[in-house]
């Protein structure tokens, strides 16, 4: 029974790798937008749809089976909300490239590209300490995020002297605040599961 219960957990953690990767490819893909090049990253948010579906059936079948305790039982419920977060990085992904394509704004977006740096880099740190159940790691997002807070409100603020630009700016940065909360969060399992600490 433990060695079927480790198969599950196993394969439930290839699934979340698939994700992180394909939730990091996303976010290239929408960067990208910012020169004007438009991927699909709606493709990339629908497959990581079915890895979330794929992820909750494992999860409800090694429950039901297993009645898994402890450490077992904190990794099967965090894997099923990492794998939420990471679809929802897809799907913001997704709008920042639709916004881009629809507007297409005539300006380079520096807030936008700062935020993306910071993001992307919230997401990976994300991504590796889950992997790793590594503490360190995590506990490094809340610098990531506070960065890109930051810049959405320096956007937010931009505002006051409204133009396209800079309307185009606080929307992409009101999705990157979002995305890196979600990255904050799948840190805050990493705690979850080693310790049984909600933050």
């Amino acid at each position: 029974m433990r060695k079927l219960l480790d198969m599950g957990i196993e394969h439930m953690k290839k699934l979340i790798g698939e994700m992180g990767r394909g939730a990091l490819e996303a976010l290239d893909s929408a960067k990208k937008s910012l020169d004007g090049e438009f991927d699909s990253t709606e493709e990339i948010a629908s497959k990581l749809h079915i890895f979330r579906g794929e992820i909750l059936e494992i999860a409800t079948e090694l429950l039901v089976r297993y009645s898994p305790v402890a450490t077992d039982l904190r990794f099967i419920q965090s894997a099923i909300d990492v794998s939420y977060d990471l679809y929802r990085i897809s799907r913001y992904a997704m709008e920042i490239e639709r916004t881009m394509k629809i507007v297409q704004p005539k300006c380079q977006l520096e807030l936008s590209r700062e935020g993306f740096d910071a993001t992307i880099k919230a997401v990976e740190t994300a991504i590796d300490a889950f992997a790793n159940l590594d503490e360190i790691s995590a506990g490094r997002l809340l610098e990531l995020d506070e960065k890109v807070d930051e810049l959405y409100l320096e956007a937010l603020k931009k505002l006051r002297n409204a133009d396209e630009c800079n309307a185009v700016d606080a929307l992409i940065l009101r999705h990157l605040e979002r995305i890196s909360d979600h990255a904050k969060e799948i840190g805050a399992k990493v705690v979850y599961i080693k310790e049984g600490r909600r933050l």
